[in-house]
Parts: C-alpha cells; sequence; structure tokens
C-alpha cells in the first residue's frame, strides 16, 4: 500500500511541476508583442523604391541615369552591304530598349549636333512638368502667341500675335511638323516668358538624367543666331531620351501621326505632314524624330515595335543630297536586321 501511495505521490509532484511550466511559457507568450504586419505604406518607406526626381518624373517608370555602361554593347558584324551603307553616315546604333543592348554601333559617345531632334529635350521637359502638375499646367494649358516666337522660321507654322494655343498643340506641332516657332513659344512659356531660362532647365535636366554630352543653346535646334553654335548629344544619349519619351502616348500619338490640322475652326486650316517617311515605309515604326541642317546633316531617331519587341534605332550626319533618303535606307536596313538576328 505505501508503494502505491509513493507512486501517486511522485506522479502528482511531476504533474504539479508540468503545469507550472505550461503556465509560465504562456505568461512569457502573452508578454511578448505579436509581430506587427508589414503595410504597403511602411514597405515604401523603407528607401528602396525613393528614387529621386532626377530618375523618373511621377507616374512614370523610374530608371537609373545614363552612363556610358547602360546599354551592354554587343557590336555584332552588320553584312557587307549594310556595312558599306552605314559608312555615310557620322554615327549611328541600332538598340533594344528592353534589354538594355546595343546590337550595333559607331561612334556611339561622340556628340554631334543634333539639329531638330533637339525638340526630344523640350518635349521632355514639356511633358514632366504636365506629369507633375505643380505649376497647375495641363495638356489643355493655353499660351498666347509672343513676338518673339513668330521671329523663328525655317520650319513653322506662322504664328500670329492674334492666336493662342494649348499645350498639346504646340506638343503636335513640334512633334508632327518640327515646327521650330512653336517649338520657341512652348519653351519661352514653360521657362516663365524666358526662352533662355528654358535653355538653361534643359542643359540641367540633361546633367540630372546622366547625359553629360549633351550641350543645349536653345530649344528648337537651328543654329545659334550670334554664334554660329549647334546644340550637341551623342547616340547613345538620344536612345536613352527616346526610352524616356516612349513612356507617354501623347508624345507617341503625335510622333505615329502622318498628318494632322490646327486652325480648324478658321478659314485657313493648316495642314501638319510628318517628317518621318518611315512611318509609311517600315512596318512597325511607331515614332520619334527627324533633324537636318548644314552642320548635322540628316539625322533620325526612330521608334519600332513589331510582335512586342522594340527596337531605337539613331542615325545622325548623313551629308549631301538625297541624304535625307540614305539616313532613312541605312535606319530602316538596321532595323530588319536587328529583328532578324
Amino acid at each position: 500500500m505505501w508503494k502505491y501511495l509513493l507512486y501517486g505521490i511522485i506522479i502528482a509532484i511531476h504533474l504539479a511541476i508540468v503545469s507550472l511550466l505550461f503556465m509560465g511559457d504562456n505568461l512569457n507568450q502573452s508578454g511578448k508583442k505579436a509581430p506587427k504586419p508589414e503595410t504597403l505604406e511602411e514597405s515604401a518607406n523603407t528607401g528602396e523604391n525613393n528614387l529621386s526626381p532626377e530618375q523618373s518624373p511621377p507616374g512614370k517608370q523610374t530608371r537609373p541615369p545614363y552612363s556610358p555602361n547602360y546599354y551592354l554593347q554587343q557590336n555584332a558584324t552588320l553584312p557587307a552591304e549594310l556595312n558599306r551603307l552605314v559608312s555615310n553616315c557620322n554615327a549611328a546604333a541600332i538598340i533594344d530598349p528592353d534589354q538594355k543592348v546595343m546590337l550595333w554601333g559607331k561612334n556611339v559617345t561622340q556628340p554631334y549636333p543634333l539639329a531638330s531632334l533637339t525638340k526630344m529635350m523640350t518635349v521632355l521637359l514639356a511633358m514632366e512638368e504636365v506629369t507633375q502638375g505643380n505649376k497647375g499646367i495641363t495638356l489643355e494649358t493655353t499660351v498666347k502667341v509672343t513676338k518673339e516666337a513668330t521671329k523663328i522660321g525655317v520650319r513653322q507654322v506662322w504664328l500670329d500675335l492674334r492666336e493662342t494655343f494649348t499645350i498639346d498643340e504646340l506638343l503636335k506641332c513640334a512633334l508632327i511638323r518640327s515646327a521650330n516657332d512653336c517649338t520657341y513659344l512652348l519653351a519661352e512659356f514653360l521657362g516663365g516668358g524666358s526662352h533662355d531660362n528654358f535653355v538653361s532647365q534643359m542643359n540641367t535636366r540633361a546633367r540630372q538624367l546622366g547625359c553629360q554630352n549633351f550641350v543645349f543653346y536653345n530649344a528648337h535646334g537651328l543654329p545659334d543666331e550670334k554664334t554660329g553654335k549647334e546644340n550637341q548629344g551623342s547616340v547613345l544619349e538620344l536612345a536613352y531620351l527616346a526610352e524616356c519619351l516612349w513612356q507617354y502616348p501623347e508624345v507617341m500619338k503625335w510622333t505615329a501621326t502622318r498628318q494632322e490640322f490646327i486652325r480648324e475652326n478658321t478659314k485657313k486650316p493648316f495642314q501638319l505632314d510628318t517628317t518621318n517617311s518611315l512611318l509609311r515605309t517600315c512596318p512597325g515604326v511607331n515614332g520619334m524624330k527627324t533633324g537636318m541642317t548644314n552642320k548635322a546633316g540628316y539625322c533620325i531617331v526612330v521608334t519600332c515595335e513589331r510582335e512586342q519587341k522594340r527596337l531605337i534605332a539613331i542615325v545622325m550626319g548623313v551629308s549631301g543630297r538625297g541624304g535625307d533618303k540614305i539616313r532613312d535606307d541605312i535606319a530602316k536596313r538596321l532595323i530588319e536586321w536587328a529583328y532578324k538576328k
């Protein structure tokens, strides 16, 4: 009997000890704070996605600033006939912007005169201003024609001091017809009434983007009236700039437009015809910009998309009679070659 009593006491002691241990563990757990769920707001504050305005405007895809290593340079060998053709230009490249690869290039980091390719930077600043909305500027904001803008010629729409245009209309004229007077007016307005102030912003923005070879003397690309100097930039920087602009539907709409009108509700509607003939002759081409001055020669930046594969072709410095056709032929053949790779 004493034996069973002893066993009972031992079992009771063990049960008491286990009970005390279990209670202690529960007390410790109740004293701890439960893990706090990670909220979307808190994860955004980790700093990983806090990219500076220098890299991307609000609401647009972020990308690192440009550098000479931004594109992997494969520089494959061109077919003999195409290789002979590209000898007619100062610089050129064919780029895969999604893979960040330069499939082929020539003098891609050397700065050359930009001519009206300048307008790409002007339009980028305009679209960033509209996107940010800090000054209440929208595509429908109206701009009154100024005396200085009416003096800008070569390619123009012959602005009249009695006229007013929206930002969107000025972009349309700049991107389809490459109208210098409209580009000047847009820059003057965005520069707070000063074209020179806007040009300063262009140069500042170029440095923020990492594009060290861009140098701007005006917003439209004509030679400087006083010094004869011309805006400068390199092939790879232009490819990067095209990437930035490709994000804006309004830019792609106008650079893909073959024909449009302004002054539609007047007695003399003005027809805007594209300067980019590849929109008609090269399948998949959906923008971007052409340029030409005597010093720059014929230049072009072309965006193209086929079966969800995007390409950017850049050709600079094709001179002489028929240079525009040679320029276009180079760009088209580079595109066709790249899609067959």
